[in-house]
């Protein structure tokens, strides 16, 4: 169940960075985007709660917000369609190379 949890979070902090950048796009959207980026980023920390529950909370913390943070900019270049650089591209391979060796380094 934990991996539902964990990958549902990703995709509510994903969700949550589209609608901040959608409010962006034209002063009337501002509050639109604002308020529903915060429903779904503010509710989605209840899912880290519930993996802090079931993990080690360095483990859950870790691959909690580095895999929200790739998915993040995953969905914002798909959804927005701004490019990435080779080197974003490196530093986004990195951070899950990170979350690989963070997971295989908790203590169980």
């Amino acid at each position: 169940m934990w991996l539902v949890w964990l990958v549902a979070f990703w995709a509510m902090q994903a969700i949550a960075q589209i609608l901040f950048k959608y409010g962006t796009t034209a002063p009337e959207r501002h509050l639109a985007g604002f308020v529903g980026g915060n429903v779904f980023g503010a509710s989605s920390i209840w899912l880290l709660m519930l993996l802090y529950g079931v993990m080690n909370p360095n483990l859950a913390l870790a691959l909690g917000s580095a895999g929200g943070f790739l998915c993040a900019q995953i969905s914002l270049a798909a959804v927005f369609r701004s490019s990435l650089t080779g080197a974003q591209i490196v530093g986004m391979v990195a951070v899950a190379g990170g979350m690989a060796l963070f997971a295989l380094g908790t203590k169980r």
